[in-house]
């Protein structure tokens, strides 16, 4: 039997990766730092994920899988010597402390047996992070002996993930995905996993995760803020408003102009990426989880303002992006900690500083100046 370890039992870690791998008939151990994450899981030793493919809904029981704290030595250690995939379903400020924790494996697979081989595969929507990664595994090990075993026979890949996977929390034991397009992985890897569904090994995966990114989560993440905004709760709910609809599709207009441009592809080639077909009874998904953490989603280089640095580069108009801004600064959502930082920005600094701040661009710039006058208005409707 095939081993694969799963660092972080949340939404994704359970309800994507536990369930493919379970599917697959591997050994799957879950890792985490949350005990309550762990104890929910070993509670009844099963859990529950209902599926939505293109044809049909059905439950999947998952079962006769492991799940320990991470940092449960004796117990992670015998796992971690038989596995040769490691799958990181992550946000991308989890990566640091992780590398802590796994290091210490990583120290003694060497002792014990320094011919293994093991992928690494992390699962989270930004680009652009594997170097620093890999720098942060490589600081924690214990010497340069070991970085070079390291160097010679671990790899680190990223990957794009096309899979929506909700639930009522990280520790829930009930979640909901949908099945209906694969995880694209970065080639080449050691571990062999061609056994698994909905694993897909690719090339150029930086380029074409920027594209998904662009193409994908930035229309997403503006039905969330837009969609908030108008009083929903739901994604499929706000799709249907008309007022969040055109500001969503023209998000998604400025992107694909936007991307042509910069990247060697072809609108065939945009539009393989970015169609996802439509799941049966399709699940619902919340502004809640779509819309969470918008510091990152905000961010200079990130989903919204990675496509205004290119519409500045070639001239191209990105009205629709500098709403979707606005409307992520608006977003006031209680139960969101980054939400309530940037409120707290707001009511501290004042929306112009605010946005210069997490834009990092500054006060007089051109584009600041159009996201606050966009979410003046947006104050003045509410």
């Amino acid at each position: 039997m095939k081993n694969v370890i799963i660092v972080g039992a949340g939404r994704l870690g359970k309800g994507f990766m536990g369930e493919t791998f379970y599917n697959a008939g591997w050994k799957i151990t879950f890792l985490d730092i949350d005990p309550r994450v762990i104890q929910e899981m070993n509670r009844t030793h099963t859990y529950e994920v209902s599926v939505h493919t293109t044809k049909r809904v059905f439950t999947n029981t998952i079962k006769n899988y492991d799940a320990y704290l991470v940092d449960d030595y004796e117990h992670v250690l015998k796992a971690f010597l038989k596995a040769d995939l490691l799958m990181l379903p992550l946000y991308p400020s989890d990566f640091p402390a992780a590398a802590n924790e796994l290091a210490v494996y990583f120290n003694q697979q060497f002792k014990v047996d320094p011919t293994a081989k093991k992928t690494l595969i992390c699962l989270t929507n930004k680009n652009h992070l594997i170097n620093q990664i890999t720098q942060d595994f490589r600081s924690h090990l214990a010497d340069d002996e070991v970085r070079n075993w390291f160097d010679q026979n671990v790899v680190i890949r990223d990957s794009i993930v096309r899979r929506s996977t909700d639930a009522d929390s990280n520790y829930a034991t009930k979640l909901v995905t949908t099945a209906v397009a694969s995880l694209i992985i970065q080639g080449p890897v050691y571990s062999d996993f061609s056994d698994v569904k909905w694993l897909d090994v690719r090339d150029n995966v930086e380029m074409l995760k920027d594209i998904k990114v662009f193409t994908i989560n930035g229309p997403h993440a503006t039905t969330a803020y837009e969609g908030y905004l108008q009083g929903y709760d739901d994604i499929a709910k706000a799709e249907t408003d008309e007022k969040v609809h055109q500001l969503v599709q023209g998000v998604h207009d400025e992107t694909i102009e936007a991307v042509l441009y910069e990247y060697p592809v072809t609108r065939d080639q945009i539009r393989e990426l970015e169609y996802l077909p439509a799941a049966k009874d399709e699940m619902s998904d919340s502004i809640y989880r779509v819309g969470f953490d918008p510091i990152r989603k905000v961010g200079k280089n990130d989903r919204l303002m990675g496509v205004i640095n290119l519409c500045e580069k070639y001239h191209l108009p990105y009205t629709a992006h500098v709403k979707a801004l606005a409307a992520a600064f608006a977003y006031d959502e209680p139960r969101d900690s980054q939400a309530m930082k940037i409120q707290a920005d707001i009511k501290e600094m004042g929306i112009t500083k605010t946005i210069s701040k997490y834009i990092e661009r500054p006060t007089t710039n051109t584009v600041v100046q159009q996201i606050a006058a966009e979410y003046d208005k947006i104050k003045k409707q509410r």
